[in-house]
């Protein structure tokens, strides 16, 4: 799969090959918008914000941060604003992706935490 391109075995908003999926990343990944107490709205649906929401992927000195996928090459402005007014509100982090640049919101430690981190090529979350 290539980034920012539909996965090819979506069919119809479905899955073509469920049952046999792989383990990484389709059975381990939850999307955030799915979980039955996110607090996303209706419209923050991926399809309709551009962008899958990966709510408490890790933890910066003991804060929760999200992080914020495109579908496609960057979310939708209205989207990231009212993620970023719901993390500044909730005291959580905030990374997220416009192409191939990736930003952190949050204090200034944690922003420049995450610049050196991915200055170094080092990997945040996931395996």
């Amino acid at each position: 799969m290539r980034k920012g391109q539909p996965c090819p075995f979506s069919i119809a908003h479905r899955c073509s090959i469920y049952p046999e999926r792989p383990q990484h990343p389709c059975r381990e990944f939850t999307c955030g918008w799915l979980v039955a107490s996110s607090p996303l709205p209706d419209w923050m649906r991926p399809d309709q914000s551009r962008m899958i929401m990966l709510a408490a992927n890790f933890f910066w000195r003991g804060l929760s941060v999200d992080v914020a996928v495109p579908v496609g090459e960057q979310p939708k402005k209205k989207a990231l604003d009212w993620l970023t007014r719901f993390c500044a509100e909730n005291r959580r982090l905030l990374v997220y992706q416009i192409g191939d640049e990736w930003f952190a919101f949050g204090p200034p430690g944690f922003q420049t935490d995450i610049a050196s981190r991915l200055g170094r090529g080092e990997k945040l979350w996931g395996n």
